[in-house]
């Protein structure tokens, strides 16, 4: 390899996607599998995409060209091999997203909240009991529990990106859980929404009757 050119900018740690547009974008089987297996942990070419995925680069080309115009990847630098190929290096602009959830239900209609509604019911199995005509009860505590949720997580709290950009993506997810955890507890605002959640499951939980 020749000739390395890196165009440095910043990566967020997490962002959070509220525009239904980007949500459908990112419901693609393919771009997800790009974005979240490959884009948010380092820089790929399309030739190296391509062969972890399977598909031809034509394809990939057309998924990253879609990615690049909604700002969800960046070309991250250019490198010229010895032949004098340009390759070039995309990333995603996160390190972790998350789909805001209202938004989620207006992108997907019915899809997103039936599987909201089927969740809720599945809790029966750890002997959380929902009746019917509190479904929709549960349903809005939760989606209000999650936005607050995605509110704190997308606050950039790393304070030195090179030194991050040096851990391993495992070490680099965990130590990103444990900040975003402790930023939830910190945020009174998300300890009442969780607290009447948590008050919720307790009083369906079976064996508790409730008053």
């Amino acid at each position: 390899m020749s000739g390395s050119r890196k165009r440095k900018r910043h990566i967020s740690d997490m962002e959070v996607i509220e525009d239904k547009k980007l949500i459908k974008l990112l419901m693609e089987p393919t771009r997800a599998k790009i974005m979240f297996d490959y884009l948010v942990k380092d820089s790929m070419t399309v030739k190296q995409l391509s062969e972890v995925t399977g598909k031809n680069p034509g394809t990939i080309l057309h998924h990253i060209q879609k990615l690049k115009e909604a700002g969800l990847v960046f070309e991250e630098r250019t490198e010229q091999t010895q032949t004098g190929i340009v390759q070039r290096y995309y990333r995603a602009s996160a390190r972790e997203y998350r789909m805001g959830i209202s938004e989620m239900v207006q992108a997907t209609g019915d899809d997103t909240t039936k599987r909201l509604r089927s969740i809720i019911s599945s809790l029966s199995v750890y002997g959380i009991d929902v009746p019917e005509h509190q479904i929709d009860e549960a349903m809005e505590l939760l989606t209000a529990l999650i936005h607050r949720e995605n509110e704190i997580s997308s606050r950039n709290l790393v304070v030195n990106e090179e030194a991050l950009d040096e851990l391993s993506s495992s070490v680099r997810g965990d130590a990103s859980r444990i900040m975003r955890r402790f930023a939830l507890e910190e945020d009174s605002q998300y300890r009442d929404l969780r607290t009447n959640w948590h008050a919720f499951l307790r009083s369906h939980r079976k064996g508790v009757r409730n008053e």
